[in-house]
């Protein structure tokens, strides 16, 4: 066992983009003098129970992880990392993540990792093998982060937190709905029921289209009511129309994949602007 094994196991790259939503909910709900304590808290916290959480699903996903090219080598299916070990490490992340939480910020900050890390690991993991609209169920605990930064700032919800939901939760369903369609054969593979597959291309792009759209009402009405800079809103919403470019293509029958990648790629520079403009929220006008 490796301590890069270790390390592929909590999905790094999810990993990092979460815990960059949480600190820009953060600092969304941080207008004025920054409580140091509880960003330290959020921070770790968010990540070891983002972390513990990925452990925790690569194990309860390995015997379909081994039908899919992308996955087929991961610690969890090769078994370069056992199961009673993995599980072990992925509970030690999820009960430090917590007790930093606990710590450093309030409870309803806690309630939501918790409740994320539990609709991931239970609601999310079952749901994969037995519906498409599993990618619906996991944009819940996906669209957390943002909101659960914002409440260890403000210690309650409010309008803010409303559309800092919704923004990562039409990001996710786009961003996953492109990566069911350019890896449909692995999904195919695997027997997992993702939309494109059941519902076909039209009815995935059209959905696409309508979550592009909502992210950027959302980041237009975070500025728009105050909770932001005049700077998010404008980044938000140019980056957010970069995005939906492909999305309109009249040519989805004949460059399919090419479309999907290309709306994936996107949507990368889209969370990183997303996340980075909310952290600069209270600087920039």
């Amino acid at each position: 066992m490796k301590l890069k094994q270790f390390v592929i196991l909590t999905k790094p790259g999810i990993v990092v983009g979460n815990t960059l939503a949480t600190m820009g909910g953060f600092f969304v709900g941080s207008p004025g003098v920054v409580d140091w304590k509880s960003c330290f808290a959020v921070f770790f916290g968010s990540l070891f129970l983002v972390a513990g959480s990925c452990v925790a699903n690569n194990y309860l996903d390995r015997d379909i992880d081994k039908h899919m090219k992308r996955t087929a080598k991961r610690p969890s299916v090769t078994g370069a990392i056992p199961l009673r070990v993995g599980m072990v490490f992925a509970s030690l992340m999820l009960l430090v993540g917590l007790f930093v939480l606990a710590w450093g910020t309030n409870g309803l900050t806690v309630l939501l990792g918790f409740a994320g890390a539990i609709l991931y690991i239970g609601a999310y993991d079952y749901a994969k093998r037995r519906t498409h609209l599993a990618t619906f169920i996991g944009a819940f605990p996906g669209a957390f982060p943002p909101v659960a930064g914002y409440t260890a700032a403000m210690g309650a919800l409010d309008q803010a937190t409303l559309l800092l939901f919704l923004a990562m939760f039409a990001w996710q369903m786009a961003h996953f709905y492109a990566i069911g369609i350019f890896r449909i054969h692995d999904y195919e593979a695997a027997e997992i029921p993702v939309l494109p597959l059941v519902k076909g291309l039209s009815r995935t792009v059209w959905e696409m289209r309508l979550y592009g759209l909502i992210f950027i009402v959302a980041c237009y009405l975070l500025a728009n009511l105050g909770y932001t800079g005049f700077m998010f809103g404008l980044a938000t919403v140019a980056i957010g129309l970069y995005w939906l470019v492909p999305m309109f293509s009249p040519n989805w029958r004949l460059d399919t994949e090419k479309l999907a990648r290309s709306i994936f790629k996107r949507s990368l520079h889209v969370l990183i602007t997303f996340c980075i403009f909310m952290m600069l929220s209270h600087v920039l006008l």
